[in-house]
C-alpha cells in the first residue's frame, strides 16, 4: 500500500509521499488485523452510524482489532447519567462482534469503577496483546492520573492491572494520561500526555532501551506538533504501509489528525519529529453533530484510532460522537462510529 498523507494548511489539499525509513520486519505488529484465518469481511452496505452504542453509559477513547474470527473493542466506558461533573464514573471495558454490526454486552474491567480510561491497544513482539491506559493510583478513584497497562492472549482474558513508567514524572501532583506503545528494534517508545489544564498540558515521549515494559524508562522530550495553537491527546502509534505515523486529537475542538515520523525509528529523538499533519475530515451525521462547536457543545470526531493493514484495500477510521456535553459528567452521551478511505484523505461513512 501507498502511504498518502495530506499537508497541513488551507486551500488544496497537497498528497505527499513520505520519506521516512520503512518499519523493520522485527518491529511488533501495530496493524488492527491479526493474520490468519479467517480474514475479516465488512459487509459496508448493511453498517449503519453509530456502529457501537449503549443507552445507558458513554463510549469512547475505542481501540479496535480483528482476531481469532471477531472485531474486539476497547473503550472508556462511562456511566452515572448526571450533568454534574464528579458524579459520572469512569471504567474500560470490552465488547466482541463478528460483523463490526452486532456486538456483545459490555464487559468493564471492574466490579467498582475507579477512573480507568482511555485505552490504547496493540501486540508486543511475542504477540501477547497490551491494552495501556491511565487510572488513579491503585485505580482508586482518588488522585491523579498515572499510567498503566494489562495483557491479555485472547482479547477475552486480561491480566490484572501493571503499573507502566512509574519513574516518569513520579510526584503525586503529576498527571499522565492516554498512552500508546511501539515497539522498534531500537527500542520500546511510550507516547503519553502530561500535566493539568492549570498546570499546563504537554505530548510527551519517553524510551525503553531493554524494549521491556518494565523499562527502565528515560524521557525523550516533547514533540512540537501543534493544531490551532494547543497540543494534542489520546494518541496512536500505527505503521501505514511500512511507516510510523501518528494518530491523535487536538486539544482543542478534539479533531483528529494524522503525521508521519520523519526519521529513523530506531533512534529516540527521531520521535520528537513529525511532519505532514493533516487533519482527517470524516463527514458528519446527524448523531455526531449539534451545536456551538465541536469539542464544546458536542463530539463530531473524538479520540480516532485508525485501522490499517485491511484485507479489503480499505483503512477505517473508529471514533467517537454526540450530540450533547451536558449528560455523564458534561462529556456526553458518546457514542462510537466508523469511516472508511483508501488514500487517508477521503472519507466516508456507511450508507445506513
Amino acid at each position: 500500500m501507498v502511504v498518502l498523507v495530506v499537508a497541513a494548511g488551507c486551500g488544496a489539499q497537497v498528497v505527499h509521499r513520505s520519506s521516512a525509513p520503512t518499519v523493520p520486519a522485527a518491529a511488533a505488529d501495530h496493524a488492527c488485523v491479526v493474520p490468519g484465518a479467517p480474514a475479516p469481511s465488512v459487509d459496508w452496505a448493511a453498517l449503519h452510524n453509530p456502529v457501537l452504542s449503549y443507552p445507558d453509559a458513554a463510549v469512547k477513547d475505542e481501540a479496535l482489532v480483528w482476531a481469532a474470527g471477531s472485531w474486539h473493542m476497547v473503550f472508556s466506558y462511562v456511566t452515572g447519567d448526571s450533568p454534574v461533573a464528579g458524579q459520572e464514573q469512569w471504567d474500560i471495558a470490552t465488547a466482541e462482534s463478528p460483523d463490526l454490526l452486532h456486538w456483545t454486552a459490555a464487559e468493564p474491567w471492574s466490579e467498582q469503577p475507579g477512573g480507568m480510561a482511555s485505552p490504547d491497544l496493540v501486540r508486543a513482539p511475542d504477540g501477547t496483546f497490551v491494552a495501556t491506559y491511565d487510572a488513579p493510583p491503585g485505580e482508586s478513584g482518588a488522585g491523579q492520573a498515572k499510567l498503566y497497562y494489562r495483557t491479555s492472549a485472547d482479547l477475552v482474558h486480561w491480566s490484572g492491572p501493571q503499573r507502566l513508567a512509574p519513574e516518569l514524572h513520579p510526584a503525586p501532583g503529576d498527571r499522565l494520561i492516554d498512552p500508546a506503545l511501539a515497539w522498534t528494534p531500537g527500542g520500546l517508545v511510550l507516547a503519553y500526555k502530561v500535566g493539568t489544564t492549570s498546570q499546563g498540558q504537554a505530548f510527551e515521549v519517553a524510551w525503553s532501551r531493554t524494549r521491556s515494559l518494565a523499562g527502565p524508562w528515560t524521557v525523550v522530550g516533547r514533540p512540537g506538533v501543534r493544531a490551532y495553537g494547543d497540543t494534542f491527546e489520546n494518541y496512536e502509534l500505527v505503521t501505514v504501509g511500512g511507516r510510523w505515523h501518528l494518530v491523535a486529537t487536538s486539544n482543542m475542538f478534539d479533531r483528529p489528525w494524522l503525521f508521519t515520523l520523519a526519521g529513523d525509528p530506531s533512534v529516540p529523538t527521531s520521535w520528537l519529529h513529525w511532519v505532514d499533519g493533516a487533519e482527517l475530515h470524516v463527514p458528519s451525521e446527524s448523531w455526531n453533530s449539534g451545536t456551538g462547536v465541536t469539542g464544546a457543545g458536542y463530539e463530531h470526531a473524538n479520540s480516532a484510532f485508525l485501522c490499517e493493514d485491511t484485507a479489503d484495500g480499505y483503512d477505517y477510521l473508529v471514533y467517537a460522537g454526540s450530540t450533547e456535553l451536558t449528560r455523564f459528567g458534561g462529556w456526553g452521551h458518546a457514542e462510537i462510529g466508523i469511516a472508511r478511505s483508501r488514500d487517508l484523505v477521503h472519507w466516508t461513512v456507511p450508507p445506513g
